[in-house]
């Protein structure tokens, strides 16, 4: 791919590779500005289904405007690559910066504001990660961090999870999912999909291993690792200073419905300590009064309340379980089956050649440009001209109408 364009996007080098893609450094030939250029893989740009729900959440994504997120320019499909064009950014994985015995307590605590503090303002928008990890993570020159892919996360079908956590073969052999493997919450191992939760899981596993240089969960094969992020426990948990140890408790209970329910209560634990190490970081706004001595209130309730609040927590999971499989059988199908009704976002993708004939999908309520790897090809759907198509609500499936 280096040298050759995508729209507008002219790729120069390769910086990586990945489950759900390979990411090249390009240039904006129209704004004149570098860009991160994400190539989707086979499995993602195969599948219509994955491809349309790629789409929304990677317009969701884009609406984040945090100075701790990597902004998502522009996505769309040219020539059978579908692609993802992301901000630039210069610097080294967090992943490559952890020394052998783990970093200072003080830069734990600096990093960890910055990246709860932006996956809080992500939750409480509406979009989770699904693959938080140290190579997701740049650390820039100057010290501070940018997250990457979020909403993006790579999705692993239950058979595909089954296949390689029952794995014996060395866990260096597992592919892909080797490197986010050991971030994964127990639930996702089970089969469930990525949520808040599990984002808050996987925040605990990357503090652990920035805080002792190891991970939390270790195994010598996929299955090995599976178990011990089921069942064990993090061997040097007890020999973490508070906060940080009471915070990787709550983050790393195997329980989703014991675990911490809101980053932000992360972000506020560290943020008085960070700011007495380090007097450029600003103050929070609206802060609420905190206190480094003794362990957050949730911790002193009593063992007999404790163990009535898990009996409640597990019911009140079965009927969420309950729920979520009505909705996700009958309410998520019948709303992927009805055309996107908003139109008003139609603007951001402009009108094109009113007359040209594209083929609708009427499953997931995007349509396909004449040339494009779906034209004519999904198992449900039919032609309209352009025109016609947008005036029944659909979206264009790239980032721009056909011309």
């Amino acid at each position: 791919m280096i040298g050759k364009t995508l729209a507008h996007y002219e790729i120069e080098t390769c910086l990586g590779e990945g489950g759900s893609g390979v990411v090249y450094r390009g240039r904006d030939l129209r704004l004149e500005r570098q860009v991160a250029i994400k190539i989707l893989s086979d499995a993602l740009r195969d599948d219509e289904f994955a491809w349309a729900r790629l789409l929304r959440e990677a317009r969701l994504a884009s609406q984040l405007n945090h100075p701790h997120i990597a902004a998502i320019y522009d996505l769309g499909e040219e020539d059978g690559c579908a692609y993802i064009v992301m901000e630039y950014i210069e610097g080294l994985p967090l992943a490559d910066l952890i020394p052998e015995g783990g970093m200072p307590q003080e830069q734990v605590e600096r990093y960890a504001v910055q990246i709860s503090g932006a996956l809080a303002f992500a939750h409480e928008q509406g979009v989770i990660h699904g693959d938080l990890k140290g190579s997701n993570i740049i650390v820039t020159p100057d010290g501070n961090i940018k997250l990457l892919d979020f909403g993006l996360g790579r999705r692993i079908p239950r058979r595909g999870m089954g296949e390689v956590t029952g794995s014996n073969l060395p866990l260096a052999e597992g592919g892909a999912l080797a490197g986010t493997l050991p971030y994964l919450a127990p639930e996702v191992l089970r089969g469930s999909p990525t949520s808040l939760q599990s984002d808050v899981w996987a925040l605990g596993v990357l503090l652990y291993q920035m805080a002792t240089g190891e991970l939390p969960f270790r195994g010598a094969t996929p299955f090995e690792l599976s178990v011990e992020i089921m069942v064990g426990t993090p061997p040097k948990l007890e020999q973490l200073p508070e906060p940080l140890q009471s915070a990787l408790r709550r983050c790393l209970e195997k329980d989703a419905m014991a675990r911490l329910s809101q980053v932000r209560e992360l972000a506020s634990a560290f943020d008085g300590n960070a700011r007495r190490a380090d007097p450029r970081l600003p103050a929070p706004q609206a802060a609420t009064p905190t206190t480094a001595a003794g362990p957050p209130a949730v911790l002193l309730v009593s063992r007999r309340r404790r163990k009535w609040w898990e009996v409640g927590a597990t019911t009140a999971l079965l009927l969420l379980l309950l729920g979520g499989f009505y909705t996700r059988h009958v309410l998520v199908l019948r709303h992927v089956a009805r055309p996107i009704s908003e139109s008003k976002d139609l603007k951001a993708f402009g009108a094109g050649n009113p007359a040209v004939k594209v083929w609708v999908n009427t499953d997931t309520g995007t349509y396909h440009c004449p040339g494009t790897r779906w034209y004519g090809k999904t198992q449900e759907g039919e032609y309209l001209m352009q025109k016609q198509a947008q005036d029944k609500g659909y979206h264009p499936s790239a980032s721009r109408a056909c011309m």
